[in-house]
C-alpha cells in the first residue's frame, strides 16, 4: 500500500501561530516546506472534527464538521472578508507554549461573527456551490448547532422533548426562527473546508501527503445522533443503552470509559452500512489516507452499561467485521487506510486485519518490556506503519525517563546507544536520534515520528493522557523549535535507509 517512506505526526493545533493555536496559516506551510526538505513525504494530523466537552477530538459533536478553530483571520483579509484591524484585538498574548481553550475560542468566535455580520448579503451566494455539495451532512450539522446556540450550548438531553425528536409543527418554527444562525454555521464550515483545501493542494504540491485520523465514535451530544438515532443503541427516550469504552490495558487498570454511544450496526446493515460508507468517502476525499481509530470495533466492539462507573464490567459483541469492509473495498478499491490494531487484538481480530490487507501499526515504545513482542523492530513486518509513539504515548525521551533502570540499559542495548548521556535533550539528545535510526532502518513500509521527538523533547510536551479528562490536547510547537531540529540528521536517515524519494537531497 505504501512506498517506504516516512513521516511526522504533527497536529494543527500545535503549529505556531498568531491566534493562540495552530491554525491553517502560513505557519502550515511553513512546517510542510520544513519536513519535506527533511525527506519526510507524509503529514499526519489528529481528527479535523470540532473538539469535544474537554477539547478531545476524538469526542467529537460531528463524524463530517470542521474545527473552526483552525480558521485562518489572515485568510480571511487575504479573501477580502475583513480587514487587519478587524482581527488584530484578537491576536494571542497569552501563552505560547500551550493552547488556553477558553480564550482561544471566544476569539475566533468573535472573528468569525465579525466576517459574518458584514458580508451577510453575499454569504448565501459564496456558500451555494458548497451547499449543494454537502448537503448531505452539512444541514444537519448547521440546524443542529443552530438549535445548540438557542438552548446556550445545553446538551441536547436538556432541550424540550419536542425539540429532541423534532415534532412538527415547533421543530420547524424553531428552525425558522434560527434562520440566521443555520446560515452561519454553514458560511463557518464554507470557509474551513475552503481554507483546508488550499492548504492540503500546497501541502500535496510540495511532495507531501497528509495522514488524517478518523475516530470510530461520535459524541452524544453531537449532530449525528441528533439527526439519526435509528443508527445508535438508544432506548425510547433517546437516552443511550450501552457506551463505548475498553477494558483495562497498558493505559489504565480500571480500563477507559469513553461515554460514546454505541451504533446499532443491525439497522446500519438494512441499508448497506449507507452512514459508514459516506463517512469513509468523505475522509478519503479530503485526506491522502485515513488511520481508522480503535479499527478492532469494526470486528467486535465493547460494550459497558450506560449507568456504569468505570469500564471494568463491559462485554465484547460482534460488529459488522468483513461486510462492512467488503462494501468499503467495491466502493473505493484505491483506498488508503491505516487500521489502529493497539489494544487488545486476538488472534480472531488479526485474521479480520489480514483479510481487509490493511496496514496495521507497530509502537516501539510498547515493545519492551512484553517477552518478544510484535511490537520490537525486528519483528515488523512489511505492510505495516511504524511509531516511535502515538498522540496517546509519552515522548520517547519522557518514557525513557520513566523506564525502570533494567529496562532502560535493555532499550539502549537494543538500539545499540553507546554513552552515558542518554537523557540530555533537544535536538543534541543521541539516544533518541539512535531510537529514531532503529525504527527507520526497519522492514515497515511508512514510519511515523511525532514531532516532539525529532525535537528531542521530554515529557513535558505530551499530547494526551489516555483516561485523564483534562490539560489534554494542549501542546504547541514554537516556531524557531523547528529551526532548531538537527535537518542533516533526518536527511540522512531518510536517504540511508530509502525512505525519501526527493532525490534533490540525495548524496
Amino acid at each position: 500500500m505504501f512506498t517506504r517512506s516516512s513521516g511526522i505526526l504533527m497536529n494543527i493545533s500545535s503549529l505556531p501561530g498568531d491566534f493562540g493555536i495552530g491554525d491553517f496559516s502560513e505557519h502550515a506551510r511553513e512546517f510542510a516546506r520544513n519536513i519535506f526538505e527533511m525527506g519526510f513525504h507524509w503529514w499526519q494530523i489528529l481528527p479535523l472534527n470540532p473538539v469535544g466537552v474537554f477539547n478531545s477530538p476524538y469526542d467529537s459533536p460531528s463524524a463530517y464538521a470542521g474545527n473552526y478553530l483552525y480558521i485562518d483571520p489572515y485568510g480571511l483579509i487575504a479573501d477580502g472578508l475583513l480587514s487587519y484591524e478587524d482581527i488584530s484585538p484578537y491576536i494571542h498574548s497569552g501563552q505560547h507554549f500551550v493552547v488556553e481553550y477558553d480564550n482561544v475560542k471566544f476569539n475566533k468566535r468573535q472573528i468569525l461573527n465579525r466576517a459574518f455580520e458584514l458580508n451577510l448579503a453575499k454569504i448565501p451566494e459564496l456558500t451555494a456551490e458548497f451547499e449543494l455539495k454537502n448537503a448531505f451532512w452539512l444541514n444537519d450539522y448547521a440546524e443542529y448547532m443552530a438549535i445548540k446556540s438557542y438552548y446556550f450550548d445545553a446538551p441536547q438531553v436538556e432541550w424540550d422533548e419536542e425539540i429532541r425528536r423534532k415534532t412538527q409543527p415547533a421543530y420547524g418554527k424553531l428552525l425558522e426562527s434560527m434562520s440566521k444562525y443555520v446560515l452561519f454555521f454553514k458560511f463557518e464550515q464554507y470557509l474551513f473546508w475552503k481554507q483546508w483545501a488550499e492548504l492540503k493542494n500546497y501541502v500535496n504540491s510540495l511532495g507531501v501527503n497528509i495522514i488524517g485520523d478518523s475516530p470510530i465514535y461520535v459524541s452524544y451530544d453531537g449532530a449525528d445522533v441528533f439527526s439519526h438515532p435509528e443508527y445508535f443503541l438508544l432506548d425510547k427516550n433517546l437516552a443511550m443503552k450501552k457506551v463505548s469504552g475498553v477494558p483495562p490495558d497498558y493505559f489504565s487498570k480500571n480500563g477507559q470509559l469513553w461515554n460514546n454511544p454505541l451504533y446499532n450496526f443491525d439497522v446500519m446493515k438494512k441499508d448497506g452500512f449507507k452512514w459508514f460508507r459516506e463517512r469513509i468517502g468523505r475522509l478519503l476525499n479530503i485526506y491522502d489516507c485515513v488511520r481508522i481509530d480503535h479499527f478492532r470495533g469494526f470486528y467486535s466492539y465493547y460494550s459497558i452499561d450506560a449507568d456504569s462507573a468505570t469500564a471494568a464490567n463491559g462485554s465484547w459483541e460482534k460488529g459488522p467485521g468483513p461486510e462492512l469492509f467488503k462494501l468499503i473495498k467495491k466502493e473505493f478499491p484505491d483506498a488508503k487506510i491505516i487500521a489502529e490494531d493497539l489494544g487488545i487484538i486476538d488472534d480472531d481480530v488479526k485474521d479480520f486485519l489480514e483479510r481487509t490487507g490493511y496496514p496495521g501499526m507497530r509502537v516501539l515504545q510498547f515493545g519492551f518490556g512484553d517477552g518478544d513482542s510484535e511490537h520490537m523492530p525486528h519483528n515488523y513486518i512489511k505492510n505495516s506503519v511504524a511509531y516511535t509513539g502515538t498522540h496517546d504515548n509519552d515522548t520517547l525521551l519522557g518514557w525513557l525517563y520513566n523506564l525502570n533502570d533494567d529496562l532502560k540499559e535493555y532499550v539502549l542495548r537494543y538500539c545499540r546507544f553507546e554513552g552515558d548521556d542518554w537523557g540530555k535533550g533537544g535536538k543534541d539528545n543521541l539516544s533518541v536520534k539512535t531510537i529514531i535510526k532503529v525504527l527507520m532502518s526497519s522492514v515497515s513500509s511508512l514510519v511515523i515520528i511525532p514531532v516532539q521527538d525529532i525535537c528531542g523533547f521530554g515529557g513535558d510536551t505530551r499530547m494526551n493522557i489516555p483516561g485523564v479528562a483534562e490539560n489534554n490536547w494542549r501542546f504547541r510547537l514554537q516556531k524557531n523549535y523547528m529551526a532548531g531540529i538537527d535537518k542533516s540528521f533526518f536527511i540522512e536517515v531518510n536517504n540511508i535507509y530509502h525512505r525519501n524519494n526527493n532525490l534533490r537531497l540525495r548524496g
